[in-house]
């Protein structure tokens, strides 16, 4: 029985490990813009973490061209590897799906397609689907 439970006890520690390292992969500074548009600006996705997940850093300006940021407080990862941003109470704003290459993108909830792609394209951000398993 002991032994049943200091197993379970290293798996969820992997488990933990695991996901710190996709999230130190993730965090940094991401270019989030309007895909057909001219407005952009940068996230940054810390590692500073809060009851809602990690703390996000946006400009005033930035949550102001993307009105739907204004209450975005936080960022997670999900269980498939997209970036979630969410509210002070972690109630999901907007989801970025896991994507295999290329630029994260999806719905925002006022209706415009949303990119989010790394400020600098290096191996510590890139897309969290091509980490390799197991990690």
């Amino acid at each position: 029985m002991r032994r049943a439970a200091l197993i379970a006890v290293a798996f969820a520690l992997c488990g933990t490990a695991h996901a710190t390292d996709d999230a130190a992969r993730a965090s940094g500074d991401w270019r989030l813009s309007a895909v057909g548009g001219k407005v952009a600006c940068t996230l940054t996705l810390t590692r500073q973490t809060s009851f809602a997940g990690f703390e996000v850093k946006a400009p005033l300006a930035c949550r102001r061209a993307f009105p739907p940021l204004l209450s975005v407080a936080a960022w997670a990862l999900d269980d498939k590897g997209g970036i979630v941003l969410s509210d002070a109470r972690a109630q999901p704003i907007v989801t970025f799906a896991a994507q295999a290459r290329g630029p994260y993108e999806t719905k925002a909830p006022d209706g415009h397609t949303w990119r989010l792609e790394p400020v600098k394209a290096d191996a510590a951000q890139t897309p969290i689907a091509t980490a390799p398993p197991g990690g």
